[in-house]
């Protein structure tokens, strides 16, 4: 894959590293799938017309960009960080001496996920906020928008239960499974509250 950003391809080209190289791999498309959900959410502020300048409307899609380009760059800084990982994991095969770098690339695979998940409750919050300022005709699309937010979410704690089993400190193992567990009902629990009310 080339060193351009995820942004900057196509949806096609995407796709096809997608299909076949071994990165972008889940964490990537989970950034970048929950960015099309916050896109979903900007559309409908975007698109939502009111009389007169609306401040607090243009304040949620400044703060909504914002987030946007979070995710964005989360989903190139998971490839970097594979690569950095396979690097690191190769040195250190061939020179026992240099563990401290293997190390260190664990931990930036092991963060990125979970940063990458605390942007997407991030989000979800700010689709909580939006939603009110959003005219009924368009919340179809933000509560679709919410949704994938959270589907990104939950698929990118995928990766972090695979890096949980690769560690070997019991304390740290602990700590970031209870971390990922708040992050999943946090999430939840905003997604439910995002769902349409049932007719």
């Amino acid at each position: 894959m080339s060193k351009a950003s995820i942004a900057q391809m196509t949806l096609g080209a995407f796709r096809a590293d997608i299909e076949s190289r071994a990165m972008p791999g889940c964490g990537a498309v989970a950034a970048n799938a929950a960015a099309n959900g916050l896109a979903l959410i900007l559309k409908g502020l975007r698109l939502t017309k009111s009389k007169g300048e609306d401040k607090r409307r243009a304040r949620l899609i400044e703060q909504g960009e914002r987030l946007e380009e979070r995710l964005g760059g989360y989903a190139d800084e998971d490839i970097a960080a594979f690569k950095a990982y396979l690097a690191a994991k190769k040195n250190a095969d061939q020179d026992a001496s240099d563990d401290e770098a293997l190390e260190r690339a664990v931990e930036r695979i092991n963060q990125v996920p979970l940063a990458t998940a605390r942007g997407c409750i991030d989000a979800l919050r700010h689709a909580e906020q939006a939603i009110d300022q959003i005219k009924p005709a368009l919340h179809s699309d933000a509560r679709a928008g919410a949704q994938l937010i959270h589907a990104g979410l939950s698929m990118v704690l995928i990766n972090v239960d695979a890096n949980l089993d690769g560690l070997d400190d019991e304390t740290e193992r602990r700590e970031l499974a209870d971390e990922r567990a708040s992050l999943q009902a946090e999430a939840d629990r905003m997604r439910a509250r995002l769902a349409p009310a049932p007719s």
